[in-house]
């Protein structure tokens, strides 16, 4: 039986080169998280079927997208389609973490759904949350966080933001009924996915006419010191909190100098349901990937509801796209595999001894050891963009100085180990 090579689609190999980047990505991602105060979670990739679909209406468009399976019991069982979920069950299943609880994980997901540039079936997700805290101000923080690290990775961002709470209210205000109030949220956060001619073919399926899209879409252009002006003191309670929490916000975006990175934008739903209060989304300033970079938002019920307890969980969290990240540094930087490649010549031992003393310094390092001939060796080392080799004869180990060879720009010199240790840690 012959077996034809393939990945599935919407699944990848990563090579040395590529998973370098990824690599990169990942601990940038880490040692923000640590330096803010997260700490590392790890849940399980498969679930219970019922977990993964708590909370969302049956024909809800994420449930389409979870890979279901069955075990030996017969159970229904899911892949996880992201680390939210995972996150509020560790919550309630662990019901004396000391909060606020602030967590972070790293780990595959999974969705059936369309695959483009940047959107895969199997992925990365790069998590953080936190339970216990209330307020905008872990909201700024947040997006704080996401400004430093797309700083470190040279990517300028735009943060888009809105307040899901104002969105309610000014359907409300349009006389929506509550059972479709969700429904018409997506679809506005679709907007500038869609033509207008879909947009209302979705709304004709929710029985709503064009003249009543055309007040909704109005409702949804203003910007926020308008919505101020217009609605601050509306009789709507939904709308007055979600006002009063973008004002808070936007005062902090000031404060922090934060006005040119996070724009406000009345039509960002997020999409799923869950959120209750602040969403905002990231995206490249710089339009080379035209899907966001990653988002969050304020989810209150669903961890108070898993614990069904009385007591409230207020919770905001955002996630890392590692796959459209991963997309645009790919295409403008290469990362060495190694800092240097050693070439003994009858000097094996040595070298290893060498290597040691570098490795023990921070330094990558990679040793050769086929025989190859030092014009091979040279060859090898630009092939696998290996920046610096030194050829180490008895000479260099009598001496303890080095010829370290520059190969992207040729140059050679003489280098002491101490100096040598400078250079390659620079």
């Amino acid at each position: 039986m012959e077996i034809e090579l393939k990945n599935l689609k919407g699944t990848c190999d990563f090579l040395p080169n590529e998973q370098i980047v990824r690599n990169k990505i990942m601990a940038v991602l880490r040692n923000n998280f640590e330096k803010y105060g997260y700490l590392p979670v790890e849940t399980p990739i498969l679930n219970s079927y019922d977990l993964l679909a708590y909370k969302y209406e049956e024909g809800a468009e994420i449930l389409s997208e979870i890979y279901t399976l069955k075990d030996q019991g017969k159970r229904k069982l899911g892949l996880r389609y992201d680390l939210t979920v995972p996150f509020c069950k560790v919550i309630g299943l662990n019901k004396d973490l000391t909060l606020p609880f602030r967590r972070y994980e790293i780990g595959k997901v999974f969705r059936d759904g369309p695959v483009k540039l940047g959107r895969a079936r199997e992925f990365y997700q790069c998590d953080i949350d936190v339970v216990g805290i209330d307020g905008r101000l872990i909201e700024v923080e947040q997006m704080l966080m996401v400004k430093n690290v797309f700083d470190e990775l040279n990517i300028p961002v735009e943060i888009k933001w809105n307040n899901r709470k104002v969105m309610s209210g000014l359907l409300k205000l349009a006389n929506i009924s509550e059972s479709l109030i969700s429904n018409i949220i997506g679809l506005i956060d679709r907007l500038e996915k869609i033509s207008y001619k879909e947009l209302l073919e979705e709304f004709e399926k929710l029985e709503i006419k064009e003249e009543k899209v055309q007040e909704i879409l109005q409702l949804f252009s203003y910007d926020l010191p308008t919505y101020v002006s217009k609605f601050q003191n509306a009789e709507i309670e939904v709308l007055k909190e979600g006002i009063q929490e973008c004002v808070e916000l936007q005062n902090l975006i000031n404060q922090l100098g934060l006005e040119n990175v996070c724009i406000f934008s009345p039509r960002l739903a997020r999409g799923l349901s869950i959120y209750t209060g602040t969403v905002f989304e990231f995206f490249d300033k710089q339009k080379r990937i035209a899907s966001s970079l990653g988002g969050g938002g304020r989810y209150n019920k669903i961890i108070t509801e898993f614990m069904d307890n009385g007591q409230q969980y207020p919770a905001v969290g955002l996630c890392f796209g590692l796959e459209p990240i991963y997309v645009i540094l790919s295409n403008q930087q290469q990362i060495a595999p190694v800092d240097v490649f050693i070439v003994p010549m009858g000097t094996e031992v040595e070298c290893l001894t060498l290597a040691s003393t570098l490795r023990a310094n921070g330094v990558r390092v990679l040793v050769e050891m086929k025989n190859k001939k030092v014009k091979k060796s040279f060859e090898y080392a630009n092939k696998t963009g290996i920046k610096y080799v030194i050829v180490v004869g008895s000479n260099e180990i009598e001496s303890q100085t080095f010829a370290l060879k520059n190969m992207f720009t040729g140059e050679q010199i003489s280098v002491s180990l101490s100096e040598m240790l400078n250079i390659l840690k620079n």
